[in-house]
């Protein structure tokens, strides 16, 4: 409602009421609520995307205060780390008009004034923490003067885990007070879980790089003593699908981040639509089909990657280019992040008798080598290109890059086990000696590989 005053001829003056329609203002809070919505949904994508590119905490921790500063548009977020000695929260990344801010800042995770603000009553209750009233909020009286000097009006804190301890937290500041709204409260938990997600992976990582060396150092004596006993070959191509598994389940879950955001985007359509007084069964059935179609196309590629890592019992006739294709299909998605061009040229569609799993692993150890190959020679527009030709009666795929080739003195030794150039952190050196393994030993075929004038082929027959 609207007052405005009339001044008549006489001095005096009438007053006339008007009415501003509520659901006009109704319309432009939820217009402004939408866009900060969206804010914190690009947040969570580029959370997302660092996640899938991060190789070390620092890193991780570094990029999403970052792209959250970027891409959020908030004036300051930071990652705190609990000190365990002191029980304070020490600041070990930020992005944002700092200033000052973070300088000697004390925020403790005990029940005590340091630790009543939104980041230790985080940690404390393993959750997330919101004060929209940043400058009048009694919890936050220490940091009272701080906050209107940099003009900090709204907060929120996401604790962060580690195997399922509380190990710090991410604190988000906007100069906007009242931002953060109860439809925020999914996405901020959401978000907490991908970090405290990628941390475990992380750590899991390096406990792994650490079993991989002492794997490494004691069954090299193994292998010298089985490495002629046919009967060992199988336990070798377990090894390397176990090594293989972790770029399986780093491929999938990249290949669900993008449904995922989509799936929550179709979730809050339908909310919206129905404040809006919009809801219609036609805008339920087109958002239940979407929303199904992308449930069955995560649910393929739960059924893919099981598929992939079930051994084959028994010898089958199978189609070469289907397991072309179920193999590119694991991989897409980390190729496609890293701009490499994968092309497939098939000539015909040979069927062969064999494992299709195994062929199938082999053409994956290929790949993974192609990209890393990428990664090391820095390529420019990098690309892998997949011929499948029939020859003399055998089925012939080649796995052609334009990586630059591999030296002369050191070609004839890939195939040779626990013969890596990556290191001991980024390869055990059986991928390729399994492969040649798979294809000579068990499918009776060849496996070879030579430089090109732009790179190196690998050539399967079977």
């Amino acid at each position: 409602m609207k007052m405005i005053a009339h001044r008549l001829g006489s001095g005096t003056t009438s007053k006339k009421i008007t009415w501003q329609p509520a659901i006009s203002v109704k319309r432009e809070a939820a217009e402004k609520e939408i866009l900060r919505l969206g804010r914190l949904y690009a947040v969570l994508s580029v959370t997302n995307h660092t996640i899938v590119r991060a190789n070390d905490r620092e890193a991780l921790f570094s990029d999403i205060c970052r792209g959250a500063v970027e891409q959020g548009g908030f004036m300051l977020v930071w990652t705190g780390l609990i000190d365990d000695e002191s029980g304070m929260v020490k600041p070990v990344a930020w992005h944002g008009a700092n200033n000052g801010f973070l300088d000697n800042i004390r925020i403790s995770v005990r029940e005590e004034p340091e630790g009543l603000g939104p980041t230790g009553s985080a940690i404390r209750d393993g959750s997330y923490h919101i004060c929209n009233d940043f400058n009048n909020d009694p919890r936050t009286l220490l940091w009272h003067e701080k906050g209107r000097e940099h003009g900090i009006n709204s907060s929120a804190s996401i604790a962060l885990t580690l195997n399922k301890k509380v190990i710090g937290a991410l604190t988000i500041y906007s100069d906007e007070p009242n931002f953060f709204c109860a439809q925020m409260i999914g996405l901020l938990k959401q978000m907490a879980m991908d970090i405290s997600f990628a941390l475990d992976n992380l750590d899991n990582a390096a406990r792994h790089r650490e079993a991989e060396r002492a794997l490494h150092e004691e069954t090299i004596e193994r292998l010298r003593a089985v490495e002629a006993l046919r009967g060992k070959e199988q336990q070798f191509i377990q090894q390397s699908r176990h090594a293989a598994m972790g770029e399986m389940i780093g491929n999938i879950a990249h290949q669900w981040r993008q449904p995922l955001n989509i799936l929550g985007l179709i979730i809050q359509q339908v909310q919206l639509l129905y404040e809006d007084g919009e809801f219609c069964k036609e805008h339920l059935d087109n958002n239940v089909s979407k929303a199904m179609n992308i449930i069955q196309h995560m649910s393929q590629t739960i059924n893919d990657f099981r598929n992939f890592f079930r051994p084959d019992k028994e010898k089958a006739e199978f189609n070469v280019l289907k397991e072309i294709s179920k193999t590119l299909s694991l991989i897409e998605a980390v190729f496609n992040d890293r701009r490499i061009t994968i092309e497939v040229n098939p000539s015909g569609n040979p069927v062969i008798y064999g494992h299709p799993n195994e062929y199938s692993q082999v053409l994956l150890n290929i790949m993974i080598n192609a990209r890393d190959a990428f990664s090391s020679q820095k390529t420019d527009r990098p690309r892998v290109t997949i011929s499948l030709y029939t020859e003399s009666g055998k089925a012939v795929v080649t796995i052609t890059d334009n990586a630059g080739g591999i030296p002369e003195d050191i070609i004839d030794k890939i195939f040779d086990p626990y013969f890596t150039t990556k290191g001991p952190d980024k390869g055990t050196g059986v991928g390729l000696f399994i492969s040649k393994t798979i294809i000579e030993n068990n499918m009776n075929g060849r496996l070879t590989v030579r430089n090109t004038d732009i790179g190196a082929e690998f050539r399967i027959e079977v």
